[in-house]
């Protein structure tokens, strides 16, 4: 087992999402990290386990709601003794040193946020989406999340030495913001870095929480004509 596992959870998609996904992990720079997956209703995953074989792929039957199987890859990976934790999105896809910029973070802080590039059925609409907003290298402390979020199961990663046991409550749907907003409120230290990016991708089903602007999803606030747009 290596010291580094790759968390994320499977639904039904297109099966171009998911190999997307897994081709962005074998290309990584950095090549010693298990992918813990919690499937949720993906049929036929051995087909993938097979084609993917390089990776040490270890399937997680899903629980409950989305929030709970969040839950439980979490406590599972802390559990089994993974010291760093990356969390990716299996409909996103991800920079080639995302694995190795993130464990340098790491060594230096508890919680790394990279990069988002937004992408949709078009192409890549807006690249660096974070860092046109936020320095590289920024602290991101708790009061700037309290009502904002830029830490997701994306983008982001984590020692797991900041966790005890994970609880969430099964109808949360920010699991994102209410985790790393706990974290930060107890005193982990999180740092922002543009070095490394997560293709974060845009369609109908996984629009939640975001603004459409002129045709495109936009994650927080964003100006455009002089006009501010706010969730």
């Amino acid at each position: 087992m290596n010291n580094v596992a790759f968390l994320t959870t499977i639904f039904p998609m297109e099966k171009h999402f998911l190999m997307d996904f897994f081709d962005s992990l074998i290309e990584q720079t950095y090549i010693f990290f298990d992918v813990v997956v919690v499937n949720d209703g993906y049929k036929n995953f051995d087909k993938i386990k097979i084609k993917y074989s390089k990776l040490n792929i270890i399937e997680l039957s899903s629980t409950d709601t989305p929030a709970k199987n969040r839950e439980y890859g979490i406590n599972f990976c802390k559990n089994k003794g993974y010291e760093v934790l990356i969390f990716g999105d299996s409909d996103d896809y991800f920079s080639n040193n995302r694995v190795e910029f993130s464990l340098s973070a790491l060594a230096e802080y508890d919680i790394v946020v990279n990069d988002l590039s937004l992408f949709d059925a078009d192409g890549i609409y807006e690249t660096n989406y974070m860092s046109n907003r936020i320095d590289s290298n920024s602290i991101i402390e708790y009061n700037y999340v309290k009502d904002k979020n830029i830490f997701g199961l994306s983008n982001t990663a984590i020692n797991t030495n900041i966790l005890s046991e994970v609880t969430f409550d099964k109808n949360i749907v920010a699991v994102d913001w209410y985790f790393y907003k706990e974290l930060l409120k107890n005193g982990c230290r999180a740092i922002f870095i543009n070095k490394a990016i997560t293709f974060y991708r845009q369609y109908q089903e996984n629009t939640v929480g975001l603004k459409p602007i002129e045709g495109k999803y936009y994650l927080w606030w964003e100006k455009r004509d002089g006009k501010t747009y706010e969730h």
